[in-house]
């Protein structure tokens, strides 16, 4: 996977009518309506979205106060980021080594996500998009693993072996979590 490059939406570049218009279209195509005015407003706040590319994948990210939307908890609002992660080709993806680079590479190594696998009152699910919730660096989420462990040779899986692949890493680790 490539290095991402920051970029804009093509959108972007039409004249103001015309994005309004691509909004209402979206929107109609999803079996829905939209005003002119509520897809203006979509306009403006897709300005606020940082939009990165490389050869596979784009981005587009909401940092601090431009994400608060999905931020639940007053102490969080402002201090975290979004990112909505597809595929240049809109195919389905989950690749978790990729979607732990992607967060790495455009929001750093010390900062811990999620992913959310909501109750179906609050399922959005548009599109091949996969959604992660970046928190503030220092903050650990309450729960998962406390130490670092990773397989860096192919491993074929089978009845009582686990399966993965290979991974080149900056430096190998053992399995108790020392870096060799």
């Amino acid at each position: 996977m490539e290095k991402f490059i920051q970029t804009e939406l093509s959108t972007w570049k039409l004249p103001i009518k015309k994005q309004i218009e691509h909004y209402i279209n979206i929107v109609h195509n999803m079996g829905h309506k939209l005003s002119w005015n509520k897809a203006k407003e979509m306009v403006r706040e897709s300005k606020k979205q940082e939009i990165w590319i490389n050869d596979k994948y784009q981005v587009n990210i909401l940092r601090g106060k431009n994400c608060d939307e999905y931020i639940h908890m007053d102490d969080l609002k402002g201090k975290c980021d979004y990112l909505s992660i597809k595929t240049i080709d809109k195919k389905p993806i989950h690749d978790w080594r990729e979607l732990q680079q992607i967060k790495n590479e455009l929001c750093g190594e010390d900062r811990e996500a999620l992913e959310i696998y909501p109750s179906e009152h609050r399922l959005v699910d548009t599109a091949n998009q996969y959604h992660l919730w970046v928190l503030p660096k220092g903050l650990q989420i309450p729960f998962g693993f406390t130490h670092r462990e990773i397989v860096t040779q192919e491993q074929t899986g089978g009845f009582q072996k686990s399966g993965q692949r290979a991974i080149k890493i900056k430096s190998k680790v053992s399995l108790q979590g020392r870096a060799t």
